[in-house]
């Protein structure tokens, strides 16, 4: 089964910029467990009441299950996880997993890693039924490597290896061969994915992950985290939704919970982002238009209204005939044949004109104005831009 690892509250409140209060950061945990989304990553574990506080309101609505917090591999933090979160059953374990890491970051061996891994792995299964180890850098850590720290972990007890592709370095062919060697070496073992975005390939390499055989990957609302982002949760949750028929997640209230977010973290969101803009199905090119009137399912990705969206079909300089003729009979406007071809020059005109299509308003009065004055030999004499606007 592929799942969903939201990490909006741990890897999206990392962006810079970003500040959440708790009672936004709860009201989003709550609303990305009624999507249905798999586990939910509420942060970092340290000393934080507001932290405490969400949790508390969590385990109130006897939701904590799905819900985990990200914990570096030690045992301070380990025994703070323990105490602070009282039954917390999930904890994601994490540690640098290339050279430069280990050597700069940790100042400890290889081999050193290894027996901390173990260890800690060890201590951690006193705690916490389900635990998760993360790999910084993993795509700069040779694979051979890798499988040593899967050994030893699972051996101590890990149930998930998370590896995360820190910098970008991998695309979709690599991550093939590295589930499919994973899996075929540690079948026993999750596998997840923690895609940045640094180069725009992590919806990418999240839906090859999946669809190789990974179990898990990390999503996060708008794609929000270091840098350029993570892996954008709306996008692979449409392709899962639309495209391998996963309709137990409740995508319509996504745009809810991206709404929300964006408001709360100051984040815009494109008129033309995939899945959630309030353009995507706005059309002026000609071919295009002609065809939606004719059937909508010709250049419609996914039904519009299961995100909250709708078609819009505008006129402008790209436009052809079959889309005028399209909107005049949506507008419940009549011309004669004839006089097509002259109104369409003017509708182009006036949209070259202002740099922009023109709103059905326009149309109509465009048309006012045809329809006063309707002999042909007085039709290139009317002044079709009288009344109109370039708001």
């Amino acid at each position: 089964m592929m799942k969903l690892l939201d990490a909006t509250l741990r890897e999206g409140a990392q962006r810079f910029g970003v500040y959440l209060k708790p009672e936004v950061k709860l009201r989003l945990a709550l609303l990305l467990y009624d999507i249905g989304i798999e586990e939910i990553e509420l942060g970092i574990v340290r000393k934080d009441k507001d932290l405490e506080y969400i949790w508390r309101a969590i385990r109130k609505e006897k939701v904590e299950d799905k819900f985990s917090f990200w914990c570096r591999l030690n045992e301070k933090d380990l025994e703070l996880a323990h105490t602070l979160f009282p039954g917390l059953t999930r904890i994601n374990l994490s540690a640098p997993a290339s050279k430069l890491h280990i050597k700069y970051k940790l100042k400890i061996t290889s081999e050193e890693l290894l027996k901390r891994i173990r260890k800690l792995v060890e201590e951690a299964t006193q705690y916490f039924s389900y635990i998760s180890l993360g790999l910084e850098d993993a795509s700069r850590t040779s694979p051979s490597f890798l499988y040593q720290i899967a050994e030893e972990a699972s051996a101590a007890g890990v149930r998930r290896l998370r590896l995360s592709d820190t910098l970008s370095f991998w695309q979709p062919l690599k991550v093939i061969k590295l589930v499919e060697e994973f899996k075929k070496r540690f079948p026993n073992l999750e596998l997840s994915f923690h895609f940045h975005n640094d180069l725009g390939l992590a919806t990418g390499n999240a839906v090859t992950a999946l669809e190789t055989g990974a179990d898990w990957v990390d999503v996060s609302l708008l794609g929000l985290g270091e840098r350029a982002g993570i892996t954008p949760l709306e996008e692979v949750l449409a392709y899962l939704y639309f495209r391998r028929g996963e309709k137990h997640y409740r995508l319509e209230l996504l745009p809810l919970a991206a709404h929300f977010l964006s408001w709360h973290a100051g984040e815009t969101i494109s008129p033309f982002k995939p899945v959630l803009g309030r353009y995507l199905f706005t059309c002026e090119t000609g071919l295009h238009v002609d065809g939606l009137y004719k059937k909508k399912k010709l250049y419609e990705p996914f039904p519009p209204e299961v995100l909250g969206l709708s078609h819009k079909l505008v006129l402008g300089e790209k436009s052809g005939l079959g889309a005028l003729k399209g909107k005049l009979k949506e507008l419940g406007l009549t011309i004669s044949e004839e006089y097509l071809p002259i109104l369409l020059n003017k509708i182009r005109s006036l949209a070259q004109k202002y740099g922009r299509p023109l709103s059905d308003e326009e149309i109509k009065k465009i048309y006012e104005q045809f329809a006063v004055k309707n002999k042909s030999e007085e039709v290139d004499k009317i002044d079709f831009s009288t009344k109109l606007t370039n708001a």
